[in-house]
């Protein structure tokens, strides 16, 4: 897909846990031929921001949900509801001239898409041989939405939030009657490992402060880290980069183009450095091979042989809404 910069080659390798073309799947550049009723590759990586008041709502209502025995997350929208292995399903149907019936799970619940001349008993036919992937789809979906949840960032004095897959304590520490050090914003970390943010605000400013502040902050180290770090590796791995740019895309945490045009999310600095690592070398691999071939993977071994587990890990750990 091309970027903003018209370049004709780019790899976005992040999306979240969808099927098709939905927000959520690792989607490789060439498709294979989907058979009559599709299932939907493992989704690799997660990173998905709920921003409206609607998405709020549906991820409170997933919550509610999970909590109670045989129910499962429900779509916002649902038209059409079916039992699947035991357990209560609302979906969206949605028709279209495609050829088959398919089926995405996101954050939203479960959205199946079948042709117009398909009977409901045909589609019902559909999900009953797809139940288990589905059901287990959606109990990892709702699980995915409730981490998220728990983990809401409060953006004022005490909250907290992951630095570098630490946590680290917001102290807002501003006012004229502060010492001139806490005029600044800046990290303090104790000798114990604890992480302080001191920011230049007084105690009751509004939330939507706090974070503006926090992000300005975090946008600042995440260059300078970013550029550390590829420095480093691209000597090892023989490539040559033009250019890094920051992103806040919500469904992707870097790409590259053919041009050495590196982009990375500036929240991945809410992850352990091992795991920006991780995305760093991707990026750069994909100067040798714009795919995800057996020749890139090997570039990525080269320089980081346990490359699998930390995939594995930033699959496994959502971030917080940054809201």
């Amino acid at each position: 897909m091309p970027t903003d910069d018209s370049l004709q080659q780019v790899w976005q390798w992040l999306v979240p846990p969808v099927v098709e073309d939905s927000q959520g799947q690792l989607i490789p550049r060439r498709r294979a031929r989907m058979p009559s009723v599709q299932s939907p590759p493992q989704a690799d990586l997660d990173f998905e921001e709920n921003t409206s008041q609607a998405q709020d709502l549906q991820a409170e209502v997933a919550i509610h949900l999970m909590a109670q025995p045989g129910l499962l997350l429900a779509h916002p929208q649902a038209s059409h509801d079916v039992q699947l292995q035991g357990r209560h399903v609302a979906y969206l149907l949605r028709r279209s001239a495609r050829r088959s019936i398919g089926f995405s799970v996101s954050s939203h619940g479960l959205d199946v898409t079948a042709p117009r001349w398909v009977g409901m008993t045909e589609i019902e036919a559909a999900l009953q041989t797809k139940s288990s992937w589905i059901v287990r789809k959606l109990q990892e979906a709702g699980q995915r939405q409730q981490i998220k949840e728990e983990a809401r960032i409060h953006w004022g004095e005490g909250g907290t939030l992951d630095y570098l897959g630490q946590p680290m304590r917001l102290c807002l520490t501003g006012g004229e009657d502060q010492p001139v050090r806490t005029r600044q914003t800046h990290r303090e970390q104790g000798a114990d490992g604890a992480q302080h943010l001191h920011l230049p605000l007084p105690s009751g400013a509004p939330p939507v402060q706090v974070r503006a502040a926090v992000q300005a902050w975090i946008l600042r180290e995440a260059r300078t880290h970013f550029t550390a770090r590829m420095l480093h590796f691209a000597p090892q791995m023989g490539v040559r980069w033009n250019a890094l740019r920051l992103s806040s895309a919500n469904t992707r945490w870097g790409s590259a183009s053919s041009a050495g045009i590196i982009r990375l999310n500036w929240r991945l600095m809410q992850h352990t450095p091992f795991i920006i690592d991780y995305v760093v070398v991707h990026e750069l691999a994909h100067l040798h091979h714009m795919d995800h071939s057996a020749q890139f993977w090997a570039v990525v071994a080269q320089v980081l042989p346990g490359w699998k587990s930390l995939r594995q890990t930033l699959r496994d750990r959502p971030l917080p809404s940054w809201e």
